[in-house]
This record gives C-alpha cells, sequence and structure tokens, in this order.
C-alpha cells in the first residue's frame, strides 16, 4: 500500500527519474518490507513557470542559480498506520538520500511529508483495507509493540 509521490521541476532525464523510482521503491522495500506489488511510486514534473521559489518563477531563479541549489524536491507518501517512528525516520533519509543522489539537489532542499492512513480511510477494489488486511495488519502491530 506504500505510496510516495515525488514532485519535482521539469528537466530532469528520463533515465534520471526511472532510477529514482527504483531507488525511492527500493527504500520502502527495505525499510518497511513492503511488498513490491503494492507498492506505488509516481514522479510528477512541474513547469519551472509554474513552480514558486524565492518569490519568483523557478524559471526566472534558475537562469543565475544552479538547479540544485534551487530546486526543492517534495515527497508526499501515505503509509498504512502502525510503522515505527524509527522506520519513519529511515525512509525519510533513504528517499532523501536517493533523491539528492540523482538529481544532484542539496539534501537540505528535499521535504519527505508522511501521512499515516488508518486501515479504515483506504480501500482496495472498493474494500476496506482493515477488513482485507486484517491479518497483516495485525501482525505489524504485534510486531511493532
Amino acid at each position: 500500500m506504500p505510496v510516495a509521490h515525488i514532485n519535482i521541476l521539469q528537466g530532469h532525464s528520463k533515465e534520471t527519474l526511472k532510477n529514482v523510482i527504483r531507488d525511492v521503491s527500493q527504500v520502502i522495500v527495505d525499510v518497511l518490507s513492503a511488498p513490491k506489488d503494492r507498492l506505488e511510486v509516481w514522479v510528477t514534473e512541474i513547469d519551472p513557470d509554474l513552480w514558486g521559489i524565492e518569490g519568483q518563477p523557478a524559471s526566472e531563479v534558475l537562469k543565475v542559480k544552479p538547479r540544485g541549489q534551487v530546486e526543492m524536491p517534495y515527497v508526499e507518501m501515505v503509509l498504512m498506520e502502525g510503522r515505527s517512528p524509527e522506520q519513519h525516520h529511515q525512509v525519510i533519509e533513504g528517499v532523501t538520500n536517493a533523491l539528492a543522489q540523482h538529481l544532484g539537489t542539496d539534501k537540505n532542499r528535499i521535504r519527505v511529508h508522511i501521512a499515516n492512513c488508518k486501515p479504515d480511510n483506504w480501500g482496495i477494489g472498493g474494500v476496506a483495507a482493515a477488513i482485507l488486511r486484517k491479518a497483516e495488519i495485525e501482525a505489524r502491530a504485534k510486531a511493532a509493540s
């Protein structure tokens, strides 16, 4: 169920973005033991004319400053609740490192937001995860305690 939505400025090569998807996915699999078949990672590229940085369109700021110092990748993640704070911290660190490596962005400019989702608030094929994945959720809660 883990979902990661990565928002970045347009202009990176497709190969770079594919590597971001691969490495961010691997971080999630490694840290959360998430099954790959339930994992989704999306990259949304934003037109630099439509992304504000320093009170200006990014397209204007990029004329005088390097992309790695200007771009601020923003990652929104949705995880089923029950993950430990340590797992959240590891995911944040791993995702940040993957983005910094592939995008050439200063790590201090990368933002990762994790939203926890209650199993009753996540539907899979029209069924709440609390029902469909009940045994798995209970096992995860038992392992965390």
